[in-house]
């Protein structure tokens, strides 16, 4: 589909601004759910185990529940967002999600804890993530797609430098379990907030919601989907990278660490990947219109290859702000990618549904990363063969996406 082009008088009418606005809570929304269920774990899990005594493959495995229940329900999250908009959504989170954070923070037994923290941070990731948020900020500026989902991914670069150093320091000067009160208050603090201001949904939303009884069911909708070679090689990419990328993010950290750098430094320069993802959104619109969005994302998992192998010089400091600046662009460009490729695949209908669909494929390859490569550290003690096996797993998934035929799925589902 087409998008019209916007008139004078829409670019003028106080319509835009108000989206604007709207988009720019999303965007806050997007920064706390990254920040809080996603990047800041990478700072929180060595002084876990180091207080605790439960092993990083533990840690990890954790982590990858928090991947499993965001994934799968993601994919739910994404129906809900179809039919009734955000509203509930966001309720779920700054109640639900919030007080399992909080929970989790005072168990002493790993299966407790675990069991609450996922389910908390599962919550957040399941309705809170890109596929929710996302074609939340395209309902708002129906004129405005393509700047709107700019806008929102510009304000989610900022998770991981916010959250990481954030993290780093909380922990350092109030202890793991503080930081996770603090972050759930925070949570519950944003989520509820832009449930409230947000008034119900906005006319867009509920518009598009009233259309949903015309939508195909879930059932068909993922299957006719799937019948599109693109949509398959664009599945088992996801899951491969996923598992890479998830490995880089949980671990980075550590890795830096035990190849000799400061725990300050390591967290700073982890810090600064997230700014970095601006590098790789900002110019994104001049890129798509000469390469293409498969390309593009096949030329960001280069990238992402090239930053995971600098990781093992990461010692030294140039090295390691390399590893930032490239693993940054890399990401900024494929977690803004994914909704505009999966669009482009699929179409314009059930976009919330297939997003969600998408990011729980994603968070199968995510989820079973982290485990592998605690697994793979704990048999040697280093971090050498997890860099060498994650960095194989992004050139899989470049190979797969760059090949076969760029072919649509269809235009719409009916």
């Amino acid at each position: 589909m087409t998008a019209r082009r916007p008139t004078r008088a829409a670019r003028t009418s106080p319509k835009p601004v108000l989206s604007r606005s709207w988009i720019s809570t999303l965007g806050l929304v997007t920064i706390v759910a990254y920040g809080v269920a996603y990047y800041s774990f990478t700072a929180l899990i060595d002084p876990i185990r180091h207080t605790t005594g439960w092993s990083t493959t533990a840690l990890g495995a954790t982590f990858s529940a928090v991947l499993v229940i965001g994934g799968i329900g993601g994919l739910f999250g994404g129906r809900l967002v179809d039919r009734v908009g955000t509203r509930p959504a966001f309720l779920v989170v700054g109640t639900i999600g919030a007080a399992a954070i909080a929970a989790a923070s005072v168990c002493n037994g790993l299966v407790a804890f675990a069991a609450l923290y996922a389910l908390g941070a599962g919550a957040i990731s399941a309705l809170g993530y890109y596929h929710v948020t996302q074609p939340a900020a395209i309902r708002a500026a129906p004129d405005y797609p393509e700047r709107a989902v700019v806008r929102l991914t510009i304000f989610g670069a900022f998770a991981s430098p916010i959250f990481i150093p954030l993290t780093t320091w909380l922990v350092h000067e109030t202890g793991w379990r503080a930081t996770l009160r603090i972050q759930a208050l925070l949570t519950a603090a944003v989520f509820l907030i832009a449930a409230v201001t947000h008034n119900t949904t906005s006319k867009n939303e509920r518009a598009d919601a009233s259309r949903s009884g015309r939508r195909s069911h879930t059932r068909l909708a993922l299957t006719t989907a799937w019948r599109s070679q693109g949509v398959r090689r664009w599945v088992l990419a996801s899951v491969i990278s996923g598992a890479a990328i998830d490995v880089i993010l949980t671990y980075q950290i550590p890795i830096m660490v035990a190849a000799g750098l400061p725990a300050g430094a390591a967290a700073t320069i982890a810090g600064l990947r997230g700014f970095a993802q601006l590098g790789g959104r900002l110019p994104l619109s001049p890129v798509l219109t000469k390469l293409g969005a498969r390309t593009t994302i096949v030329t960001a998992l280069a990238l992402a290859l090239a930053g995971a192998l600098l990781l093992l010089a990461s010692r030294h400091l140039v090295p390691a702000i390399g590893y930032s600046l490239l693993a940054g662009v890399s990401l900024g460009a494929i977690s803004t990618l994914q909704g505009i490729y999966t669009n482009e695949l699929v179409g314009n209908e059930n976009l919330s549904l297939l997003m969600g669909a998408q990011q729980a494929v994603f968070a199968v390859g995510s989820a079973l990363g982290p485990v592998i490569a605690g697994v793979i550290f704990q048999a040697d003690n280093s971090y050498t063969p997890v860099v060498l096996i994650t960095t194989a797993g992004l050139l899989v998934s470049a190979v797969i996406l760059a090949g076969g035929r760029s072919t649509l799925a269809i235009s719409t589902i009916t």
